[in-house]
């Protein structure tokens, strides 16, 4: 239920303010908020640098040197199922499933090793140049990030890369990309150290949406804690996300702002009349002041005397502006 009472000073500033003084809309349609399905326990001395999963399935790969691993999670508890560690000079990066095979990528080493889903048997390797962070492929190629701005679009074959994309929003080159996830036409990607995923057109490079998980990152307990980690669920449509250390992984929906049916352009139009009547109102005062004695009157019959009587000294002020407004326009015609 609405209370008329608490409502009324809203009403009142809304109608005596002028239409220029409001604020410009705030929304964003490129914003998506997220509700949390079920969490599941997360390792703690995971250093989360990949998160995939396939069906029932769900992979991780750990980074730093000396403790990278490769390790299969159970999807209901988070517990270990199984985990080869790697030599102290491979640091671990993102993961990427093809087929029946895990692609994953090393930081510094300048190669992906290739392993079977099934036995974590390496089978083979693809070598590229400079670093490697996140990866991901579409079913056609394979996308990988190096900590820039760029998104390398690799064969599916080969590995070799075929072209390069630029990632920006509203203009504006996004860095430290990291963490990928290939859903459709977008790649989804944590950036370092920000608290938030972005949604990217894989064709033109240009940001579609942004996703805050401040709130799951606040709950971390050092810097080094970043969000770090998405996985998407064809068969159950939700989204995995954690981060490096954090001690659960999220099942999430995500919702996109225009979801509820109002879009920004409702708002903005909405925006738009509100201006239109309060132009109006501003240009008679008199209808103005009207309007309020019998908000008052029917929300606060107690108070109107009271109302009444500050409407009029609001009445008498705007009308001696006005009146010395136009002595002023006078006085200049005559110069």
């Amino acid at each position: 239920n609405i209370n008329l009472k608490k409502l009324f000073p809203c009403l009142v500033i809304l109608i005596l303010i002028p239409s220029n003084s409001l604020a410009t809309s705030a929304c964003n349609d490129s914003e998506i908020g997220f509700n949390i399905i079920k969490t599941i326990d997360h390792q703690p001395n995971s250093f989360t640098q990949g998160l995939e999963i396939q069906g029932t399935r769900l992979f991780e790969s750990t980074g730093m040197y000396g403790s990278s691993s490769l390790r299969e999670l159970n999807m209901s508890s988070g517990e270990v199922i199984r985990e080869i560690n790697f030599d102290e000079d491979i640091f671990s990066e993102g993961i990427s499933i093809l087929n029946d095979t895990i692609v994953m990528l090393t930081w510094r080493e300048e190669h992906a090793k290739i392993f079977d889903i099934d036995t974590f048997e390496l089978i083979g390797n693809y070598n590229y140049t400079g670093e490697g962070w996140g990866l991901c492929n579409n079913g056609d190629n394979f996308i990988m990030s190096n900590g820039s701005s760029n998104l390398a679009i690799r064969n599916i074959k080969d590995f070799n890369v075929s072209s390069t994309i630029t990632v920006k929003e509203n203009n504006k080159e996004i860095s430290n990309l990291n963490e990928l996830e290939c859903v459709g036409d977008l790649v989804y990607a944590n950036i370092w150290k920000e608290n938030r995923i972005i949604s990217i057109n894989i064709t033109s490079g240009i940001v579609q949406h942004s996703i805050s998980l401040e709130s799951l990152s606040d709950n971390q307990k050092d810097a080094d804690s970043v969000l770090n980690g998405i996985a998407f669920s064809e068969q159950d449509n939700y989204f995995l996300l954690t981060g490096k250390n954090w001690e659960k992984i999220y099942f999430t929906n995500l919702i996109p702002f225009n979801e509820s049916n109002i879009t920004c352009n409702d708002i903005e139009s909405d925006i738009s009349k509100f201006k239109q009547l309060t132009d109006y109102l501003s240009k008679n005062v008199f209808l103005s002041i009207i309007s309020l004695v019998v908000i008052t009157i029917f929300v606060m019959p107690g108070s109107w005397p009271a109302f009444t009587f500050l409407f009029f000294r609001t009445f008498m002020r705007q009308h001696e502006q006005l009146t010395t407004s136009g002595n002023t326009i006078e006085e200049d015609e005559e110069d």
